[in-house]
């Protein structure tokens, strides 16, 4: 297929916003030599080296989250799976999780078989809420899975206390929060496996898919390793130029060049993450005389912002939708406004017959119909914050 010359002008798309939800390219640009001399000796040398590079980005991503074993996966899809897979769990089991994520999350668990068990969310922060969670779990539950929904960490630590006490794990999904903390140590301290995705649009974002599961877990470490692998047997007790597997693996590593992308970009994420969080201070300074309604934190959370997630409330004078009018005015003004995540989840045509009787996730429910998400991507300038600051006033007023 050939791209018609007219849609791009030096390499930047017409018609593009003025104000995009990434601007990853621009720091591409900037970090140009740096890029292509770590892509040289995935394309020029040794198809091996490919591993090297990987193994060298998971032990500084490891360093960087202050744990101890890090693998690094294809995507946060397969990610999440192996991550429940490697925790035992399966058919019949039930895995708590929220109605305000994407489908890959509910996706993973029941591809292990087991069934997802929707647990309501805090108004202030988007995630899970701990103290709803304790009355979900009966004999069949076996894990938690709390989002990080658009980089705000949740509550990992309360749910910790629960977990230990009911003899469950924790899988945390914080795809969408590489950089943010709580209670002052990297986010998924406190879960026993933790997803990081590196596609790009999250906030250490590669050029294609790719993710990280860590852990501080050795035993857990290497039933991942074995299921991102062929399940080829780790103690090399086998004749010479044989093999011999002890399980069915999925065969899906993180590529030679996303992980050479990724490690060269690490450096960046402290500053990228400061960025990132004054963009959202000055978002939530700029709206605080209009009726969006901003995210509040615990004291001891330290987001970061995949985006930054407003809700808007009611209809307008004319009677029209508050979400999708400012959604669409925003997008007009030129500024790549976004609704994650909506509808919820059990309203997909897909998980028709697997939630049914849902009644008990009235916060998930309305906040699925007042979301708006903002671009904060550390490239932007404070013109550029100033003047959606400016547009989205005019539209709430």
């Amino acid at each position: 297929m050939q791209l018609s010359p007219s849609l791009f002008t030096g390499g930047i798309r017409v018609g593009a916003f003025r104000v995009p939800r990434s601007r990853a390219s621009r720091s591409h640009r900037e970090m140009r030599e740096e890029i292509n001399a770590a892509l040289e000796p995935i394309l020029y040398g040794a198809y091996q080296d490919s591993y090297q590079i990987r193994a060298a980005l998971e032990r500084a991503f490891a360093e960087e989250m202050q744990a101890r074993h890090a693998v690094a996966v294809h995507s946060g899809t397969i990610a999440l799976f192996i991550a429940l897979r490697a925790c035992g769990i399966g058919p019949g089991d039930e895995v708590i999780s929220v109605g305000n994520s994407d489908i890959s999350t509910t996706g993973a668990i029941r591809q292990c078989g087991a069934l997802p068990v929707l647990c309501d969310v805090q108004a202030s922060d988007y995630t899970m809420d701990p103290q709803l969670v304790e009355a979900l779990i009966n004999e069949r539950t076996r894990a938690i899975l709390p989002v990080d929904l658009h980089g705000h960490p949740a509550d990992v630590k309360s749910l910790r206390a629960i977990a230990d006490r009911r003899q469950l794990n924790i899988v945390e999904d914080a795809a969408l929060a590489t950089g943010a903390r709580d209670h002052g140590r990297p986010v998924g301290a406190f879960a026993d496996v933790t997803m990081f995705s590196f596609a790009p649009f999250k906030p250490l974002g590669s050029a294609g898919n790719g993710a990280m599961l860590v852990t501080d877990d050795a035993a857990l470490a290497e039933r991942i390793r074995l299921l991102v692998g062929y399940g080829h047997d780790p103690s090399g007790e086998t004749a010479p130029g044989r093999q011999n597997y002890i399980e069915e693996g999925y065969n899906v590593p993180l590529d030679g060049l996303q992980a050479a992308l990724v490690l060269t970009k690490l450096p960046q994420l402290p500053a990228w993450t400061a960025k990132r969080r004054a963009i959202a201070a000055a978002l939530e300074r700029g709206l605080a005389g209009t009726s969006a309604v901003t995210p509040r934190f615990r004291p001891e959370s330290e987001p970061t912002f995949r985006s930054y997630a407003i809700t808007v409330a009611g209809s307008s004078s004319q009677g029209s939708d508050r979400q999708l009018e400012l959604y669409q005015g925003l997008r007009a003004a030129g500024i790549e406004a976004v609704i994650h995540y909506a509808p919820p989840i059990y309203d997909y045509s897909i998980y028709a017959d697997t939630f049914p009787n849902i009644d008990h996730l009235p916060v998930t429910d309305r906040l699925a119909r007042q979301y708006v998400n903002l671009p904060v991507t550390p490239e932007l300038t404070a013109e550029e914050v100033e003047y959606m600051i400016e547009a989205t006033g005019k539209i709430l007023a």
